[in-house]
């Protein structure tokens, strides 16, 4: 039987604009009305990290992760929230209320948990670390210990959901900075399960990318807010304002996993004379 999600991530939610020319708000609204038009099957939206945009600031009491939910809450399918380095970790758990899964590691701050659909296992991880490392994030050691048990003792697919890029993507800027600084050591644990991994998704790099590596799918999903350059060469990020969002619709079956791709246009909004 074949389960389906879809991937949105780093949507960045903000009332000013985060870079001129993008109101990440309303692109976020946006987002949410093409969701709710589609017509195919969709067993559940994960959002794979940056809600907010910098929602951890001093002076922000949850405030923006509230709003951000808004059009999330609106609509009809069960909701997966992955913690990005923009997220305020407190916030987001006290506004989504009862974790909705099984957690990963028991009393632990961090908002890492294990759910089932259909028999297909799902991995949901924190990463975010300490402001000193940040971007980059980190994997606290009783999540490896936990993925490596779990991994152990049941023998479902499974998927995992994560906010940083766990591998090198070929750019200078993201593999300096963005990176898992543990993302070896969690490959090497998926590594020996591979034949019933179904993949790695992330956000945080703003593009849709994928890569293969030991037979493993690793996955990433284009911002619906901003895009960043991300060639071999970049040394630093340069933002684009462009007129579309991303979103990966996946389907998880006897065929392994399937990732579409799609562009969402964004209209320009309209100009008041």
């Amino acid at each position: 039987m074949t389960v389906r999600f879809l991937q949105v991530s780093d949507t960045h939610w903000n009332t000013t604009p985060v870079i001129p020319g993008v109101q990440s708000d309303r692109r976020s609204s946006l987002l949410c009305d093409w969701i709710r038009s589609l017509n195919a099957p969709i067993d559940f939206i994960v959002h794979t990290g940056d809600l907010v945009h910098r929602g951890h600031i001093p002076g922000d009491d949850g405030h923006s992760t509230r709003a951000a939910l808004n059009p999330f809450q609106s609509l009809t399918q069960p909701r997966h929230f992955v913690i990005g380095n923009h997220d305020n970790r407190t916030a987001l758990r006290q506004a989504l209320g009862d974790c909705p899964g099984q957690p990963l590691v028991e009393s632990s701050e961090r908002w890492a948990y294990r759910f089932t659909v259909r028999g297909e296992h799902f991995l949901v991880l924190d990463a975010r670390d300490t402001t000193e490392i940040d971007p980059h994030g980190r994997l606290d050691e009783r999540q490896l210990e936990s993925i490596q048990k779990v991994l152990h003792e049941t023998h479902q697919p499974t998927t995992l959901f994560v906010h940083y890029a766990p591998l090198a993507m070929d750019c200078d800027w993201i593999d300096r900075t963005m990176l898992l600084t543990n993302g070896e050591a969690l490959h090497q644990i998926l590594a020996k399960h591979s034949k019933r991994i179904r993949g790695v998704f992330f956000g945080h790099i703003h593009r849709p990318t994928c890569v293969s590596r030991d037979g493993i799918l690793y996955a990433s999903c284009g911002s619906a807010a901003m895009h960043l350059s991300h060639w071999p060469e970049d040394a630093v990020p340069t933002s684009h304002p462009d007129p579309i969002a991303f979103a990966n619709y996946v389907s998880l079956g006897p065929h392994g996993a399937l990732v579409k791709t799609h562009w969402i246009p964004i209209p320009s909004p309209p100009i008041h004379p």
